[in-house]
Order: C-alpha cells, then sequence, then structure tokens
C-alpha cells in the first residue's frame, strides 16, 4: 500500500527575503522611472522655453519686427494668416483666452511661418508636455496673474499654464514649477525673470510648496 503523505510546510524565511526584496526591486523601479517621465516632461519644457525665446530674438534680428505684432507679415511671411498692428507690443489682455488672428496667437505662427519653430500649435499657444499645459505669450503679468504679491510687471512673458477657464487637472505641481523657476531663475516664485501664480497651493511669498500635489501652478519667463 502506498502512503501519500501531504506537505505542509509554509514558505522559508529565505523564500520571504528573496519575495521581498523582488517587490521592492519592482517597486523601486516603478517610482524611479515616475520619476524619470517628470524630470523629462519639465526639461522638456524648459527647452521649449528657450527655444522660443531664442526664436523670437532671431525673428527680431531678422525681420525688425515682433513676431505677432509683424505689420506686413502676410507679405513677407509664406504661410502667415494674418497681420500685426506694428505697435511694438503683444495687444491681447494677459492671459484671457484669444482668438484666431490675435497677436499672441499670430506670436507663434509668425515664428513657424518663418522657420524659426516648430512644434504642435494648440488652441492658444503650444503644447507644454506637462499635464495638457499650454506655452502662451503675454505681454504683462502681475498680482492677478502670475507672481501673487507682486505688483504688475511689464515685459514680454513666455507662459506655461492652462488656458483661462481650464480644469484644475490642466498645470504644473509646485514641485514642476519649483524645477523649471530654480533651472531657469532663483527659485524664487515672487521675484526674477521667472515668476509664479497658483495661490496658497502652489507657493509662499519666497517658496514653493513641493510636498503640495495640487496641479495649480502656473509659471512665467520673461523674454525680453
Amino acid at each position: 500500500m502506498n502512503t501519500h503523505f501531504r506537505d505542509d510546510r509554509g514558505f522559508t524565511l529565505v523564500e520571504l527575503a528573496v519575495v521581498m526584496v523582488i517587490i521592492g526591486l519592482l517597486i523601486g523601479g516603478i517610482l524611479k522611472g515616475q520619476e524619470m517621465i517628470e524630470n523629462a516632461r519639465v526639461n522638456a519644457a524648459i527647452s521649449q522655453i528657450k527655444a522660443v525665446t531664442a526664436a523670437s530674438s532671431t525673428f527680431q534680428d531678422m525681420y525688425d519686427a515682433i513676431p505677432g505684432d509683424m505689420v506686413n507679415a502676410s507679405a513677407r511671411l509664406p504661410g502667415a494668416p494674418g497681420d500685426g498692428d506694428g505697435n511694438n507690443q503683444l495687444d491681447n489682455a494677459p492671459f484671457v483666452d484669444p482668438s484666431a488672428g490675435d497677436e499672441t496667437i499670430l506670436f507663434f505662427e509668425h515664428l513657424a511661418a518663418a522657420d524659426l519653430l516648430a512644434g504642435t500649435l494648440t488652441t492658444n499657444g503650444m503644447g507644454a508636455d506637462i499635464r495638457g499645459a499650454e506655452i502662451s505669450v503675454s505681454e504683462q503679468v502681475g498680482a492677478a496673474n502670475v507672481g501673487d504679491s507682486a505688483a504688475t510687471v511689464s515685459g514680454r512673458f513666455i507662459v506655461i499654464a492652462e488656458s483661462a477657464g481650464g480644469p484644475s487637472t490642466v498645470g504644473l505641481t509646485p514641485l514642476q514649477a519649483g524645477r523649471i523657476d530654480r533651472k531657469l531663475d532663483d527659485g524664487d516664485p515672487d521675484e526674477g525673470s521667472v515668476l509664479a501664480d497658483g495661490g496658497a497651493t502652489c507657493h509662499d511669498n519666497t517658496n514653493y510648496l513641493e510636498a503640495d500635489n495640487a496641479i495649480l501652478c502656473s509659471v512665467a519667463s520673461r523674454m525680453d
């Protein structure tokens, strides 16, 4: 007669340790992968800011006009969809969703027509590759827009933000905004050439609240 015995042994401590190590490695790899993706998004946005700034400067050197404001762009630039008014500023109100033909939209279209800027144009500017945020331009920023505790600052800025009235899931986290500020400027959300908005969930007067995951921050980088 054959007698069958059931092996009731469980996992040994060594086997459990091996499983825990494997699980830890998997979790660590996932977290590291997410961090690398976030870094890539921030670096891509910074590269776009630099590219737009350089393209705008080159355009002004070549045509002696501000892209978007160029009065005879449709005659000088193949495929340019419209002309600016030539008053040496972008005339649209800051942080208001522009319409086709507005100078803040023509800004990108003139650069593209001059073969100085590559990328996909969105409704209000260019895609920034961070949760659907957009790169747009503004003639001024300040207390009502970017830089909560600062007075209105005149100057031409590149802005990474959700479009006006957009969803709260579009934009930057405080960590992302802080990384952009530190790489381009001084890391102070209310001072320097990079300013930030987003209220108390984004930053205080001097620091980004990077432990907060709210997706409410916007940043503006001075071009001129």
